[in-house]
Order: C-alpha cells, then sequence, then structure tokens
C-alpha cells in the first residue's frame, strides 16, 4: 500500500488535468472554426492520456506496482513539458500537476531493484515529451 502523501498528491493532479481537459474543450469548441484544427484536438486527447496513466498508476495491483516509476515520471514529464509550451493559456494547472506528480514520483519506493525503473522512468518521461512535441507538430501541419 501506497503511503497517503503520494495518493493524494496523485488524486489531486489527476483531477486537475481532467478538469483542464474539459475546461479545454469546452473553450477550444465554443472558439469556432480554426485554422489549425487537429492541435487542440491532439491536446486534449494527450491530456486524457496523461490523466488515465496518473489513474491506472494509483491502482493498488501488483502488475501496477511494477511499472507505477515510469507511469509516473512519464505523467510528470508531459504535464510539465505542456505545461511550459501552454503557459499563456492552460500552462499553469498543468505545471503544477506535474509538480505535484513529480513529488509522488520522488516519494515511490526506493525498495533494492528500483534503480532500473528509475531508469526506465525517465525513458519514459523522453518518451512523453518526445509524443507531445511530434504529435504538436504533425498535427499542425
Amino acid at each position: 500500500m501506497e503511503r497517503l502523501l503520494i495518493r493524494v498528491t496523485s488524486l489531486v493532479a489527476f483531477a486537475i488535468v481532467l478538469a483542464t481537459d474539459i475546461l479545454y474543450i469546452g473553450f477550444i469548441g465554443a472558439q469556432g472554426p480554426d485554422f489549425q484544427p487537429y492541435v487542440p484536438r491532439f491536446v486534449a486527447s494527450y491530456l486524457a492520456v496523461m490523466a488515465a496513466v496518473i489513474a491506472i498508476a494509483l491502482l493498488p495491483r501488483r502488475e501496477i506496482v511494477q511499472i507505477r516509476i515510469p507511469m509516473r515520471a512519464a505523467a510528470a514529464g508531459g504535464l510539465l513539458t505542456l505545461g511550459f509550451l501552454a503557459a499563456f493559456s492552460i500552462g499553469l494547472p498543468l505545471v503544477v500537476a506535474g509538480v505535484l506528480m513529480t513529488v509522488a514520483l520522488s516519494r515511490t519506493s526506493r525498495q533494492p531493484g528500483t534503480a532500473l525503473r528509475r531508469l526506465a522512468g525517465l525513458g519514459a518521461a523522453l518518451m512523453a515529451i518526445g509524443f507531445l512535441v511530434a504529435g504538436v507538430e504533425i498535427t499542425g501541419r
């Protein structure tokens, strides 16, 4: 069982990401047609995936314990990057959620054998950032 701090910070980050995603979809829909219609859809989908990753990392299942560190690292990296890229619109709540996930990641167990998981976490964070940058670039064309 994980510590209360990890569960609370992860749940707050999940709520922030989910609320930001719902509000973002509402605002984008209310603005009417856009000259880049796929970028907002990609960002909304990316936020939904990040919320799902946070929620899955909270599940108290034995299979999930092995991949919690990479999942939290991917969520932290992706949310912080998107928060900085979208600093003038939806960025601040995403940076807060990314910081909360970083806190949860840093408090996740440090048992023997977690060095490989931490390395996998670094790889997952880099993949999440790469997927974000590539997705925004591709949908912007």
